[in-house]
């Protein structure tokens, strides 16, 4: 399985974290590829108004949806809550998926439509706290589908 997770954010000091929990997802057969996008039209964008902000998160995202609407994930306050195994059984029985993590202004409707839209919580998170808490589902999640005892 490979999953893909990219971020609407600066480039952030957390690879000893995300290194620690690809390693741990090597384990059960799991390839993670993080990325973080952050251009120049995103930085002018995010200046001007929400509207633009979230256009630009769109126009750098959309050629990273995969083709089937079902694997693409988008992170959004508005999006489903799930607990862990709902969480698991968005990963079970797909060889690739793609999470999607806005930036401040958060999506537009027509990327969403193009996505499964999942909350974490009604809380908001930095980018930071965010892409560690997925990739720590995502490890949980596969411990689940392996029924490792991790999750318990």
């Amino acid at each position: 399985m490979k999953i893909l997770l990219y971020t609407i954010s600066k480039s952030l000091p957390l690879e000893p974290i995300y290194t620690h929990y690809k390693k741990l997802c090597r384990g059960f057969g799991a390839e993670i590829v993080c990325k973080n996008i952050f251009n120049r039209e995103i930085v002018i964008a995010q200046k001007t108004n929400p509207k633009s902000a979230q256009e630009s998160y769109t126009k750098a995202l959309n050629p990273l949806l995969l083709q089937h609407q079902a694997n693409n994930i988008a992170l959004h306050k508005e999006g489903r809550s799930l607990d862990s195994a709902a969480f698991a059984n968005l990963l079970a029985q797909r060889s690739k998926v793609a999470f999607f993590i806005g930036g401040a202004f958060g999506f537009e409707e027509k990327f969403l439509a193009k996505t499964t839209p999942i909350s974490l919580s009604p809380l908001t998170f930095s980018h930071t706290i965010v892409g560690i808490i997925v990739l720590e589902q995502i490890y949980r999640s596969l411990s689940i589908l392996a029924h490792h005892p991790y999750h318990k």
